[in-house]
């Protein structure tokens, strides 16, 4: 596991579920939480990484056009968090975590940036 993937599992408040690393053409899941290893099949791990991608290349042509650096991308469901963390163009790092509250972002986001 990376030392990335170990330093956001250590932030407080966040319980990690799944932490995957993604790349332009494929995919690897570094941790994905015990009680959740059976609930997605690779056909859903799929998809999601399909649409993740999707939206990574929107967000870069969004930061072109605003002119500013993109850090992360935080998608606020009701029971979870997901932080996509840019590393290079059309290469990001998936992060999804339980949501509490308060819910640490800002947090996770500064470990990223010195991991």
């Amino acid at each position: 596991m990376s030392d990335l993937v170990e330093t956001l599992r250590g932030v407080d408040g966040a319980d990690a579920r799944v932490i995957a690393h993604l790349d332009s053409l494929d995919f690897t899941i570094e941790y994905v939480r015990e009680d959740l290893e059976t609930r997605y099949s690779n056909r859903d791990l799929e998809s999601a990484y399909r649409l993740i991608m999707a939206n990574q290349v929107t967000g870069d042509e969004f930061k072109d056009l605003i002119d500013e650096a993109f850090e992360a991308q935080t998608l606020f469901f009701e029971n979870v968090v997901v932080l996509v963390l840019p590393s290079a163009r059309y290469e990001a790092l998936f992060a999804s975590f339980d949501r509490t509250d308060p819910f640490p972002v800002n947090d996770l986001i500064a470990a990223a940036d010195r991991s």
